[in-house]
Protein backbone atom coordinates (compact mmCIF):
# COMPACT_ATOMS: atom_id res chain seq x y z
CA UNK A 1 0.00 0.00 0.00
CA UNK A 2 2.66 2.40 0.42
CA UNK A 3 4.09 1.22 -2.72
CA UNK A 4 1.09 2.70 -4.16
CA UNK A 5 1.12 5.77 -2.51
CA UNK A 6 4.18 6.79 -3.90
CA UNK A 7 3.64 6.16 -7.37
CA UNK A 8 0.99 8.49 -7.58
CA UNK A 9 2.80 11.08 -5.90
CA UNK A 10 5.72 11.50 -8.37
CA UNK A 11 5.14 13.87 -11.10
CA UNK A 12 5.22 12.59 -14.56
CA UNK A 13 7.94 14.13 -17.05
CA UNK A 14 5.59 14.28 -19.61
CA UNK A 15 2.65 16.87 -18.01
CA UNK A 16 5.64 19.49 -17.07
CA UNK A 17 7.10 19.47 -20.26
CA UNK A 18 3.22 20.62 -21.62
CA UNK A 19 3.30 23.05 -19.11
CA UNK A 20 6.23 24.86 -19.56
CA UNK A 21 5.48 24.53 -23.51
CA UNK A 22 1.65 26.61 -22.87
CA UNK A 23 3.57 28.74 -20.85
CA UNK A 24 6.09 29.72 -23.51
CA UNK A 25 3.35 30.17 -26.10
CA UNK A 26 1.43 32.97 -24.42
CA UNK A 27 4.73 34.85 -23.06
CA UNK A 28 5.42 34.71 -27.29
CA UNK A 29 1.89 35.82 -27.93
CA UNK A 30 1.85 38.36 -25.09
CA UNK A 31 5.09 39.80 -26.32
CA UNK A 32 3.75 39.77 -30.26
CA UNK A 33 0.62 41.37 -28.78
CA UNK A 34 3.17 44.01 -27.03
CA UNK A 35 4.95 44.90 -29.72
CA UNK A 36 1.89 45.43 -31.75
CA UNK A 37 0.34 47.92 -29.90
CA UNK A 38 3.48 49.67 -29.42
CA UNK A 39 3.86 49.67 -33.32
CA UNK A 40 -0.03 50.95 -33.58
CA UNK A 41 0.46 53.76 -30.75
CA UNK A 42 3.94 54.64 -32.84
CA UNK A 43 1.87 55.09 -36.45
CA UNK A 44 -0.96 56.76 -33.95
CA UNK A 45 1.30 59.24 -33.49
CA UNK A 46 2.96 59.48 -36.29
CA UNK A 47 -0.49 59.76 -37.90
CA UNK A 48 -1.38 62.75 -35.38
CA UNK A 49 1.80 65.21 -36.08
CA UNK A 50 1.07 64.39 -40.11
CA UNK A 51 -2.50 65.75 -39.53
CA UNK A 52 -1.42 68.75 -37.17
CA UNK A 53 1.23 69.73 -39.64
CA UNK A 54 -1.25 69.60 -42.78
CA UNK A 55 -3.71 71.72 -40.27
CA UNK A 56 -1.10 74.18 -39.58
CA UNK A 57 0.15 74.28 -43.49
CA UNK A 58 -3.97 74.42 -44.56
CA UNK A 59 -4.17 77.62 -41.88
CA UNK A 60 -1.14 79.19 -42.81
CA UNK A 61 -2.19 79.44 -46.56
CA UNK A 62 -5.67 80.79 -45.66
CA UNK A 63 -4.10 83.29 -44.14
CA UNK A 64 -1.84 84.09 -47.04
CA UNK A 65 -4.57 83.88 -49.64
CA UNK A 66 -6.60 86.50 -46.95
CA UNK A 67 -3.93 88.61 -46.63
CA UNK A 68 -3.27 88.51 -50.68
CA UNK A 69 -6.81 89.41 -50.83
CA UNK A 70 -6.69 92.50 -48.49
CA UNK A 71 -4.40 93.62 -50.51
CA UNK A 72 -5.33 93.31 -54.12
CA UNK A 73 -8.94 95.12 -52.98
CA UNK A 74 -6.44 97.98 -51.05
CA UNK A 75 -4.63 98.06 -54.61
CA UNK A 76 -7.47 98.29 -57.01
CA UNK A 77 -9.26 100.76 -54.90
CA UNK A 78 -6.59 103.18 -54.89
CA UNK A 79 -5.55 102.23 -58.67
CA UNK A 80 -9.07 103.01 -59.67
CA UNK A 81 -8.49 106.61 -57.11
CA UNK A 82 -5.81 107.73 -58.94
CA UNK A 83 -7.14 106.53 -62.53
CA UNK A 84 -5.09 103.78 -63.52
CA UNK A 85 -6.04 100.40 -64.94
CA UNK A 86 -7.13 97.88 -62.69
CA UNK A 87 -8.01 95.22 -65.47
CA UNK A 88 -5.16 93.16 -64.12
CA UNK A 89 -5.71 93.44 -60.50
CA UNK A 90 -9.43 92.18 -61.11
CA UNK A 91 -8.51 89.14 -63.09
CA UNK A 92 -6.31 87.80 -60.47
CA UNK A 93 -8.86 89.06 -57.47
CA UNK A 94 -11.18 86.38 -59.50
CA UNK A 95 -8.43 83.61 -59.81
CA UNK A 96 -7.48 83.94 -56.12
CA UNK A 97 -11.54 83.93 -54.98
CA UNK A 98 -11.48 80.45 -56.98
CA UNK A 99 -8.45 79.19 -54.98
CA UNK A 100 -9.77 80.53 -51.77
CA UNK A 101 -12.74 78.85 -52.54
CA UNK A 102 -11.32 75.76 -53.93
CA UNK A 103 -9.31 75.31 -50.27
CA UNK A 104 -12.44 76.11 -48.50
CA UNK A 105 -14.03 73.10 -49.97
CA UNK A 106 -15.36 70.58 -47.48
CA UNK A 107 -13.62 67.99 -50.38
CA UNK A 108 -10.17 69.53 -50.47
CA UNK A 109 -7.50 67.00 -49.57
CA UNK A 110 -5.07 68.16 -46.70
CA UNK A 111 -2.42 66.30 -48.94
CA UNK A 112 0.52 68.62 -51.09
CA UNK A 113 -1.24 71.74 -49.58
CA UNK A 114 1.44 73.35 -49.58
CA UNK A 115 3.04 72.22 -52.73
CA UNK A 116 -0.01 72.87 -54.74
CA UNK A 117 -0.26 76.88 -53.24
CA UNK A 118 3.18 77.67 -53.03
CA UNK A 119 3.38 78.62 -56.79
CA UNK A 120 0.08 80.55 -56.54
CA UNK A 121 1.20 82.15 -53.78
CA UNK A 122 4.18 83.41 -54.97
CA UNK A 123 2.66 84.87 -58.19
CA UNK A 124 -0.35 86.38 -56.49
CA UNK A 125 2.83 88.27 -54.72
CA UNK A 126 4.55 89.19 -57.34
CA UNK A 127 1.87 90.79 -58.99
CA UNK A 128 1.25 92.84 -56.32
CA UNK A 129 4.91 93.40 -56.29
CA UNK A 130 4.47 94.48 -59.85
CA UNK A 131 1.49 97.03 -59.29
CA UNK A 132 3.17 98.42 -56.39
CA UNK A 133 5.74 99.47 -58.21
CA UNK A 134 2.93 101.08 -60.90
CA UNK A 135 1.20 102.72 -57.71
CA UNK A 136 4.34 104.68 -57.17
CA UNK A 137 4.51 106.30 -60.45
CA UNK A 138 0.83 106.94 -60.20
CA UNK A 139 1.11 108.52 -57.04
CA UNK A 140 4.07 110.75 -58.32
CA UNK A 141 1.86 111.46 -61.39
CA UNK A 142 -1.12 112.11 -59.47
CA UNK A 143 1.21 114.21 -56.40
CA UNK A 144 2.44 116.44 -59.83
CA UNK A 145 -0.92 116.40 -61.16
CA UNK A 146 -2.44 117.90 -57.44
CA UNK A 147 0.31 120.44 -57.28
CA UNK A 148 -0.50 121.67 -60.94
CA UNK A 149 -4.60 121.66 -60.36
CA UNK A 150 -3.43 123.67 -56.94
CA UNK A 151 -1.73 126.33 -58.92
CA UNK A 152 -4.13 126.36 -61.51
CA UNK A 153 -6.51 126.78 -58.56
CA UNK A 154 -4.68 129.61 -56.63
CA UNK A 155 -4.05 131.01 -60.21
CA UNK A 156 -8.09 131.09 -60.96
CA UNK A 157 -8.28 132.52 -57.57
CA UNK A 158 -6.28 135.35 -58.24
CA UNK A 159 -8.07 135.75 -61.32
CA UNK A 160 -11.34 135.86 -59.99
CA UNK A 161 -10.50 138.13 -57.59
CA UNK A 162 -9.19 140.67 -60.12
CA UNK A 163 -11.80 140.19 -62.10
CA UNK A 164 -14.65 140.53 -59.33
CA UNK A 165 -12.14 143.80 -58.36
CA UNK A 166 -12.55 144.68 -61.79
CA UNK A 167 -16.20 144.71 -61.84
CA UNK A 168 -16.84 146.66 -58.54
CA UNK A 169 -14.61 149.35 -60.15
CA UNK A 170 -16.74 149.09 -63.04
CA UNK A 171 -19.84 149.12 -61.14
CA UNK A 172 -18.47 151.84 -59.05
CA UNK A 173 -17.70 154.24 -61.76
CA UNK A 174 -20.82 153.15 -63.97
CA UNK A 175 -22.31 154.23 -61.01
CA UNK A 176 -20.69 157.42 -60.35
CA UNK A 177 -21.41 158.03 -64.07
CA UNK A 178 -25.30 157.29 -63.28
CA UNK A 179 -25.11 159.79 -60.88
CA UNK A 180 -23.24 162.26 -62.88
CA UNK A 181 -25.36 161.62 -66.18
CA UNK A 182 -28.67 161.97 -63.49
CA UNK A 183 -26.87 165.56 -62.08
CA UNK A 184 -26.21 166.33 -65.37
CA UNK A 185 -29.66 165.52 -67.23
CA UNK A 186 -31.22 167.20 -63.74
CA UNK A 187 -29.23 170.19 -64.36
CA UNK A 188 -29.98 170.39 -68.26
CA UNK A 189 -33.73 169.93 -67.47
CA UNK A 190 -35.82 172.68 -68.61
CA UNK A 191 -36.99 174.79 -65.35
CA UNK A 192 -40.40 177.32 -65.22
CA UNK A 193 -39.32 180.97 -63.95
CA UNK A 194 -42.99 181.23 -63.93
CA UNK A 195 -46.44 180.14 -65.24
CA UNK A 196 -48.93 182.69 -65.49
CA UNK A 197 -52.74 181.23 -66.46
CA UNK A 198 -54.69 183.79 -68.15
CA UNK A 199 -58.33 183.91 -68.92
CA UNK A 200 -59.41 184.07 -72.63
CA UNK A 201 -63.18 184.73 -73.51
CA UNK A 202 -65.18 183.56 -75.79
CA UNK A 203 -64.42 186.52 -78.32
CA UNK A 204 -60.42 185.67 -77.71
CA UNK A 205 -60.08 188.36 -75.31
CA UNK A 206 -57.57 187.77 -72.98
CA UNK A 207 -57.80 189.06 -69.28
CA UNK A 208 -56.06 187.89 -66.07
CA UNK A 209 -57.80 187.50 -62.79
CA UNK A 210 -56.98 186.41 -58.94
CA UNK A 211 -61.02 183.93 -59.69
CA UNK A 212 -62.12 183.69 -62.90
CA UNK A 213 -65.87 183.32 -63.30
CA UNK A 214 -67.11 180.51 -65.20
CA UNK A 215 -69.46 181.70 -67.02
CA UNK A 216 -66.67 184.30 -68.89
CA UNK A 217 -63.69 181.65 -68.98
CA UNK A 218 -63.98 180.32 -72.11
CA UNK A 219 -60.27 178.88 -72.67
CA UNK A 220 -56.84 179.25 -70.41
CA UNK A 221 -53.67 180.17 -71.90
CA UNK A 222 -50.84 178.88 -69.51
CA UNK A 223 -48.19 181.73 -70.52
CA UNK A 224 -44.73 179.58 -69.52
CA UNK A 225 -41.18 181.77 -68.86
CA UNK A 226 -38.36 179.37 -68.95
CA UNK A 227 -34.82 180.19 -66.44
CA UNK A 228 -31.70 180.10 -69.19
CA UNK A 229 -29.67 176.98 -69.22
CA UNK A 230 -26.62 176.47 -71.36
CA UNK A 231 -26.76 172.83 -70.51
CA UNK A 232 -29.90 172.44 -72.04
CA UNK A 233 -29.72 171.32 -75.44
CA UNK A 234 -31.78 173.81 -77.87
CA UNK A 235 -34.58 172.51 -80.03
CA UNK A 236 -37.94 171.18 -80.00
CA UNK A 237 -39.18 169.84 -76.98
CA UNK A 238 -42.33 168.56 -75.15
CA UNK A 239 -44.49 169.26 -72.72
CA UNK A 240 -47.12 167.74 -70.70
CA UNK A 241 -49.51 169.05 -68.93
CA UNK A 242 -51.75 167.97 -66.06
CA UNK A 243 -55.04 170.15 -65.37
CA UNK A 244 -55.86 169.16 -62.00
CA UNK A 245 -59.61 169.89 -60.67
CA UNK A 246 -60.65 170.44 -57.18
CA UNK A 247 -60.97 166.92 -56.21
CA UNK A 248 -57.58 166.52 -57.18
CA UNK A 249 -58.19 164.61 -60.65
CA UNK A 250 -56.72 165.31 -64.36
CA UNK A 251 -58.79 166.77 -67.15
CA UNK A 252 -59.05 164.02 -69.37
CA UNK A 253 -60.06 163.83 -72.90
CA UNK A 254 -58.88 162.19 -75.28
CA UNK A 255 -60.36 164.10 -78.38
CA UNK A 256 -58.21 166.95 -77.30
CA UNK A 257 -55.12 164.95 -76.89
CA UNK A 258 -55.12 163.54 -73.31
CA UNK A 259 -53.08 160.23 -72.28
CA UNK A 260 -50.98 158.56 -69.80
CA UNK A 261 -47.26 158.57 -68.71
CA UNK A 262 -45.08 157.51 -66.34
CA UNK A 263 -43.34 159.42 -64.25
CA UNK A 264 -41.29 158.04 -61.00
CA UNK A 265 -42.39 154.82 -61.75
CA UNK A 266 -46.06 156.03 -61.27
CA UNK A 267 -48.77 156.39 -64.19
CA UNK A 268 -50.18 159.62 -64.52
CA UNK A 269 -52.66 161.00 -66.95
CA UNK A 270 -52.31 164.24 -68.83
CA UNK A 271 -54.55 166.82 -70.10
CA UNK A 272 -53.01 167.65 -73.23
CA UNK A 273 -49.12 167.60 -75.20
CA UNK A 274 -47.68 170.85 -76.41
CA UNK A 275 -44.70 171.07 -78.73
CA UNK A 276 -42.44 174.33 -78.35
CA UNK A 277 -39.01 175.35 -79.63
CA UNK A 278 -36.10 176.22 -76.89
CA UNK A 279 -33.66 178.80 -78.39
CA UNK A 280 -32.15 180.11 -74.97
CA UNK A 281 -32.00 183.15 -76.14
CA UNK A 282 -35.99 183.88 -74.79
CA UNK A 283 -37.07 180.66 -73.68
CA UNK A 284 -40.94 180.97 -73.43
CA UNK A 285 -43.74 178.95 -73.89
CA UNK A 286 -47.45 179.58 -74.91
CA UNK A 287 -50.48 176.64 -74.64
CA UNK A 288 -53.95 177.30 -74.59
CA UNK A 289 -56.46 174.94 -73.67
CA UNK A 290 -60.44 174.66 -74.70
CA UNK A 291 -62.42 172.37 -72.90
CA UNK A 292 -65.03 172.75 -74.47
CA UNK A 293 -67.35 172.94 -71.57
CA UNK A 294 -67.93 174.87 -67.96
CA UNK A 295 -65.09 174.99 -65.35
CA UNK A 296 -66.82 174.19 -62.00
CA UNK A 297 -65.96 176.40 -58.83
CA UNK A 298 -63.16 175.52 -57.02
CA UNK A 299 -59.28 175.72 -57.17
CA UNK A 300 -57.39 174.18 -59.66
CA UNK A 301 -53.41 172.82 -60.27
CA UNK A 302 -51.54 172.95 -63.54
CA UNK A 303 -48.82 170.66 -62.98
CA UNK A 304 -45.67 170.84 -66.55
CA UNK A 305 -43.80 167.45 -67.30
CA UNK A 306 -40.99 167.84 -69.58
CA UNK A 307 -37.89 165.32 -70.76
CA UNK A 308 -38.94 163.15 -67.26
CA UNK A 309 -38.84 165.78 -65.32
CA UNK A 310 -41.36 168.12 -63.16
CA UNK A 311 -40.55 171.23 -64.52
CA UNK A 312 -43.42 174.00 -62.70
CA UNK A 313 -46.67 174.22 -60.76
CA UNK A 314 -49.17 176.32 -60.98
CA UNK A 315 -52.94 177.38 -60.63
CA UNK A 316 -55.90 179.12 -61.06
CA UNK A 317 -59.55 179.61 -59.28
CA UNK A 318 -62.80 179.32 -60.63
CA UNK A 319 -65.72 180.69 -58.43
Amino acid sequence: MNNLSSEESTPKPNSNNVLKAVLALVALVAGCLAYMLFESKQTSANQQEVIETKVIELADTRVKLDSITTQLESQIAEVTKLGGDVAELEKAKLALEKDKKELNSRYASLENIKDNYAERIKNYELILIAKEAELVQLREENSHLTNENSTLKTEKSGLVKSVEEARAQNREVSSINRILTEKVTRAAALKAESIKILGITDKGKEFEDDRYRSKKLGKIKIAIQLSKNDLTEKGKKTVLVRILDPDGYTLFDTDLGSGNFVHNGQDLAFTMKRDFTFDNDNPHADFYFDRGAPYRAGKYTVELFAEGFKIGTGGFEVK
